[in-house]
């Protein structure tokens, strides 16, 4: 041990009182960070749900030993709010240190917001009909008569002023360019308010109904004839006015169509009759859309073929 001895010794011991006199200063170093915390709710009630601008996250700032702020993760701190018995309405909750999850050897010294404002309100359900939508052009002649969905409701759930709010929900696109066929399919449902849900299923088969375009068409001077017994009617002529499909209203004849009015074979005959029209068979589609006028007047003639 004689290397301990005189000035070397000296020399060792100084160094060693050097040593820890540095670990016990930089011991005592400490380092600051600020990190972005999520938020996180326990135990909110079951029926009530969080509305308004909601606080995803606060700005915690810590402190600790420079090696451990250097070692600091992403996602190990984390701010909690304890919701049990909260009731509706506007609450005003303070976090506080003790509220921040941090690993050990941390210290918080900072929240950014500290009072953070809750909007609670009450659940509520709505049944609201499923509006299809449709994209696209049916080809040239052909046309939509009919949209629907299968089931034409659902239910939704959310916060109570939401849910008042809320008249309808609606489809993805279902296209129709195109064709000249009825179109079907499976799609799913959405909702404006991101605040609201869709309870049980949330696809519907919607059905868009395509069939060839339809014209109308009047017929002026059409005779109207008397059936059932000989009568004289005034007026004797009418418009007729039908509506179908293009290819059969366009191809439609005069003689195609026979208005008449029909007499009781005894009795009284009323003074006014309403014109019925008789539409020629293979006129698929073809109606009658009104007639003009509706009603004629009736005198009955003799045998002789008078009044």
């Amino acid at each position: 041990m004689t290397f301990l001895r005189g000035d070397a010794g000296l020399r060792l011991v100084s160094l060693a009182l050097a040593a820890g006199l540095w670990f016990m200063i930089a011991g005592r170093q400490t380092a600051e960070r600020g990190v972005s915390v999520p938020v996180e709710l326990r135990n909110v009630p079951r029926d009530l749900e969080l509305t308004g601008e909601a606080v995803n996250s606060v700005d915690v700032r810590v402190r600790a030993s420079p090696g451990l702020i250097n070692s600091l993760e992403p996602g190990t701190i984390r701010a909690t709010i304890d919701l049990v018995g909260a009731e509706e309405g506007e609450r005003i909750v303070q976090l506080s240190p003790d509220q921040i999850q941090a690993p050990q050897g941390f210290r918080v010294v900072k929240i950014t917001p500290s009072l953070l404002t809750l909007n609670l309100e009450r659940t509520l359900r709505k049944t609201v009909p499923v509006r299809p939508r449709l994209i696209g052009r049916p080809a040239p002649g052909f046309e939509v008569a009919e949209i629907t969905s299968d089931p034409a409701e659902v239910r939704v759930a959310g916060p109570r002023s939401r849910i008042q709010e809320i008249e309808s929900a609606f489809t993805e696109p279902v296209s129709v360019g195109g064709t000249d066929t009825t179109a079907t399919e499976l799609v799913n449902v959405g909702l404006e308010d991101p605040l609201l849900r869709i309870e049980g299923s949330s696809r519907v088969r919607v059905t868009a109904v395509v069939h060839e375009a339809r014209e109308t068409r009047s017929f002026e001077g059409l005779r109207v004839l008397a059936r059932g017994r000989p009568a004289r009617l005034a007026p004797s002529r009418v418009t007729v006015s039908v509506a179908g499909p293009a290819s059969q209203v366009r191809g439609l004849e005069p003689s195609d169509l026979l208005p008449y009015v029909t007499l009781p074979r005894d009795g009284a005959v009323p003074k006014h009759l309403p014109v019925a029209v008789d539409v020629a068979s293979g006129r698929a589609g073809v109606s009658v859309l009104e007639t003009r006028p509706g009603e004629v007047s009736v005198r009955l003639l003799g045998r002789q073929g008078r009044p």
